[in-house]
């Protein structure tokens, strides 16, 4: 009977892993500067429209002026980016199985 090497029994590669993660730091990155550039145009939007819902976003991510409460709402942002970008390569990860 042959026996398995720890290579043959796990799922996936490092080449895989490698390329999961890079890929998930680039969307991660890329989530963060369209959410920079969509923040940037919401004074802009509201003039078009002539409604106050941009800066009302920005009134609340201002938190006031407290610093902490900026950190704070900032390092959620930036989870919920990442958290989106692990979706999105999970996804992509199952259209490429599918192929």
């Amino acid at each position: 009977m042959p026996r398995k090497t720890p290579s043959s029994s796990v799922p996936g590669s490092l080449k895989q892993t490698l390329i999961k993660t890079a890929s998930t730091v680039a969307l991660t990155v890329l989530l963060i500067a369209l959410l920079r550039e969509l923040l940037r145009i919401l004074p802009w939007l509201d003039q078009v429209t002539g409604f106050h819902a941009g800066s009302s976003i920005l009134r609340i991510l201002a938190a006031g002026g407290v610093t902490q409460q900026q950190q704070m709402i900032a390092a959620g942002l930036i989870f919920v980016c990442f958290v989106l970008a692990v979706v999105l390569v999970r996804m992509g990860e199952k259209v490429f199985a599918r192929r």
